[in-house]
């Protein structure tokens, strides 16, 4: 990158990543708002990442890593860039520190897309096909749908997850977010696009931020032309809710806000997707209706325990070994006198029992089935 200031009054410096989606989501964002105010001089500089291939790999995200995103706020605060470019998913897993989201632009498809160079959809490929995803939730919802494929955790972003399909050709299909294989310019090999209905979008997919510093005014006046105030609410609402359901960790969970006039509704599930449930306020109260969708699926023991499979996929441990545990792993030959202390501490624990029961006058819990297996057809979009 050049040493360059952040850029005149009414001039707007962009920087993003090198890497192919980054670089491409930057520059769609550049265009859009040059088309809407042409008076508006632009550019971009392009960083190469400071994060070797081999610890990327191991992360999920969809154009760039904890790292590489605080890397770029690095740059924005040293006041070597105006603005940065940001996929909303990426931004919630990392934070902005002291930065701001000064525009969002009108939200993309925040759809999953099936990618396959054959023209199949999901229903046409062979029992134990291997395809590729990028996160627990969509593993989670797909492996429930279509039990006889074979669903694998692609990590390192959508380039990596692309070069694993397209050129090393590991997997026979890959699922990706339909608004990354729009700005790529590959909607020739999506095969099939899937519903909200049919499978849950994660928080923030879809949607695009422009961050600039804080306090920086005039850059959200010069972006003002290319911001949609409906996509910032729906933001605001998943964001909210991603906030609340253990953001640092990569979990079965999915969320998709929509703004109709004054009101915002979000919908919410985890683990399969298979029961959803909803809350719904205010347009202007869209990050309260989004921690409210939080609070109702952490109440619900359903939802704990999709949850909890995440770190337990082979099931939780065994009753007797849990017992062992919370009694300091005593063994069997330890004198029963020597365990008093222990089952005193138990009896302190005897309250929690209580919160296990709370929802069993509740069945449903509050959760609207989309449908058993033969509605699901009519959940799913294809091209």
């Amino acid at each position: 990158m050049r040493d360059t200031p952040a850029g005149r009054p009414g001039a707007l410096t962009f920087a993003s990543l090198a890497s192919p989606l980054a670089r491409c989501q930057a520059q769609a964002v550049i265009d859009r708002l040059q088309r809407r105010a042409r008076n508006l001089t632009c550019g971009l500089e392009l960083l190469n990442s400071p994060v070797a291939d081999g610890p990327r790999s191991g992360e999920a995200f969809v154009a760039a890593c904890r790292t590489e995103v605080a890397f770029l706020l690095g740059e924005l605060a040293a006041g070597r860039a105006r603005c940065l470019v940001l996929e909303a998913a990426d931004m919630l897993a990392a934070g902005l520190g002291a930065a701001a989201i000064v525009c969002v632009p009108d939200r993309g498809a925040p759809f999953d897309a099936f990618l396959n160079r054959s023209g199949r959809i999901m229903d046409e490929m062979e029992p134990r096909s291997r395809i590729g995803v990028m996160s627990q939730r969509v593993r989670a919802q797909l492996q429930h749908l279509w039990p006889d494929l074979r669903f694998e955790i692609l990590r390192g972003g959508v380039d990596r997850a692309l070069e694993i399909h397209l050129r090393r050709s590991e997997v026979d299909g890959l699922v990706l977010p339909a608004s990354v294989a729009e700005q790529l310019g590959i909607q020739g090999i999506v095969a099939e696009i899937f519903a909200p209905e049919f499978v849950l979008p994660g928080p923030g997919q879809g949607t695009l931020v422009v961050v600039a510093r804080e306090g920086d005014d005039q850059a959200r006046e010069l972006l003002a032309p290319l911001h949609s105030e409906d996509s910032a609410r729906e933001l605001a609402a998943e964001t909210a809710f991603h906030g609340r359901m253990l953001p640092d960790q990569d979990l079965p969970v999915g969320a998709l806000a929509r703004v109709e006039g004054a009101a915002v509704e979000i919908v919410g599930c985890t683990g399969t997707g298979r029961r959803h449930v909803a809350a719904a306020g205010a347009a202007s109260e869209a990050a309260a209706v989004g921690g409210e969708l939080a609070l109702k699926l952490l109440s619900h023991r359903e939802s704990l325990a999709d949850l909890l499979d995440v770190d337990f996929p082979d099931g939780l441990p065994d009753e007797r070994d849990e017992d062992v545990e919370l009694l300091g792993g005593l063994g069997e030959d330890e004198p029963a006198g020597d365990r008093e202390d222990d089952f005193d501490d138990l009896d302190d624990l005897s309250g929690f029992e209580d919160l296990a029961d709370e929802d069993d006058d509740d069945p449903d819990g509050g959760f609207d089935d989309p449908g058993d297996g033969d509605d699901e057809e009519s959940g799913r979009r294809r091209r």
